[in-house]
């Protein structure tokens, strides 16, 4: 996927609700994708893209992201069995609360993000 494929979507004002522009994972990881998933710098590892919008993975999926920071060798999933998708549920649940989703768009309203996505496109 490319630059331009991304969605191309102007950052809310902080507090209204969130649109998927991606400023915030682009940026800079959350403190959860720095301890859990040894991300240190933007865009995040577990920023994906779903119906034109940016979504968090380890939301979504957060055994995929758990197995892929376990096992970086490996490009799918070797489980002996397969994951228990209730815990997986909870777990997302979980990591959407800590997150805050639904809150509203946390990142800062500054110079920079007055300007995404330009500064997305010119990176």
């Amino acid at each position: 996927m490319t630059k331009q494929d991304l969605p191309q979507l102007s950052k809310p004002k902080q507090g209204l609700p969130c649109n998927g522009c991606g400023y915030c994972c682009n940026s800079e990881p959350c403190a959860l994708a720095k301890e859990f998933l040894h991300c240190a710098t933007g865009p995040c590892i577990a920023l994906e893209v779903v119906e034109g919008r940016f979504v968090c993975g380890f939301v979504r999926n957060p055994l995929e992201y758990l197995f892929m920071v376990a096992h970086p060798d490996q490009r799918g999933s070797v489980l002996d069995a397969p994951p228990d998708m209730d815990e997986g549920h909870q777990l997302s649940v979980k990591i959407a609360t800590a997150l805050g989703l639904g809150q509203g768009c946390d990142a800062e309203d500054d110079i920079q993000s007055a300007l995404w996505p330009l500064i997305f496109k010119s990176a």
